[in-house]
């Protein structure tokens, strides 16, 4: 009987968070279609394209490497869309007004959360199944595991960019300008700043930089990762070691997701 009304309490406890959670499922799977056929066609475009051009790639690694490398933009855009406006949407909208006598902001962040990380979680799965598809396709050779592993990294890194995106979304009026800032962060401000501290402080390892982090999902698709040079003389560092990458994700993932919950707490309407 205990156990019982214990677990009923735990249901009425989650129920908020999964209400919010499939709302927002329902509510963004529009964007999520758009996302996963673009990156379909792109895909699609390039391979066939590689193909009537008698491109031909002598392994996977060298496959994968160019579309992986072009998912950035997407990568980057999907997590602004869906992260950027967990915060800010609720505010521009004023229905927090409505919904915050109903239920604890708090659930409704994570409820929210949740359902922002299985979507661009999601959009990483079509672009890696479609890629993989359309080499076995193509080439017909087994698959590479090392696929699994830059899949494994490139969640971790939207999920770190997640944060950020969050973060600019505690405090900016619309999610317009959280893709905006997002953008011109990775794109002006961590390209440009990484590339002048790299040829001052060449001994110092870039991990600072997401450009030098997103590196590793695509040095991961080499079975021989692991005895692989990552500094060279001439070019500098090329890409982290898992520890480094692992570490420094997570740590961006955590200290900006406990920023913007801070901030959340002190927003008002």
């Amino acid at each position: 009987m205990v156990r019982l009304e214990s677990l009923n309490k735990a249901y009425h406890a989650l129920k908020p968070v999964i209400y919010t959670f499939t709302l927002e499922l329902r509510h963004q799977i529009k964007k999520f279609a758009i996302f996963s056929g673009v990156i379909f066609f792109i895909l699609l475009l390039t391979v066939y394209l590689d193909y009537f051009n008698l491109t031909l790639y002598t392994s996977q690694p060298f496959f994968y490497y160019p579309p992986i490398n072009n998912f950035f933009m997407i990568i980057v855009l999907a997590v602004s869309v869906f992260f950027g406006g967990i915060v800010c949407s609720e505010y521009k909208n004023k229905t927090g007004l409505a919904i915050f006598p109903l239920i604890n902001k708090y659930k409704l962040f994570i409820g929210k959360y949740l359902a922002s990380v299985v979507l661009v979680t999601g959009i990483n799965a079509v672009f890696y199944l479609t890629m993989t598809l359309f080499w076995y396709n193509f080439y017909g050779e087994p698959l590479l595991n090392t696929v699994l592993y830059s899949y494994g990294f490139m969640v971790l890194f939207a999920l770190a960019l997640g944060s950020i995106a969050i973060f600019l979304s505690s405090f900016l009026p619309s999610t317009s300008l959280v893709i905006i800032i997002m953008l011109g962060f990775l794109f002006i401000w961590d390209l440009s700043i990484s590339t002048f501290i790299i040829s001052t402080a060449q001994n110092i390892e870039p991990l600072y930089s997401f450009w030098y982090l997103f590196s590793i999902t695509t040095n991961i698709l080499y079975p021989d990762f692991s005895t692989m040079v990552r500094y060279d003389e001439y070019q500098g560092w090329l890409f982290p070691s898992i520890e480094g990458a692992l570490v420094t994700l997570s740590l961006y993932t955590i200290l900006f997701l406990i920023l913007s919950i801070l901030l959340f707490k002190r927003r008002e309407f």
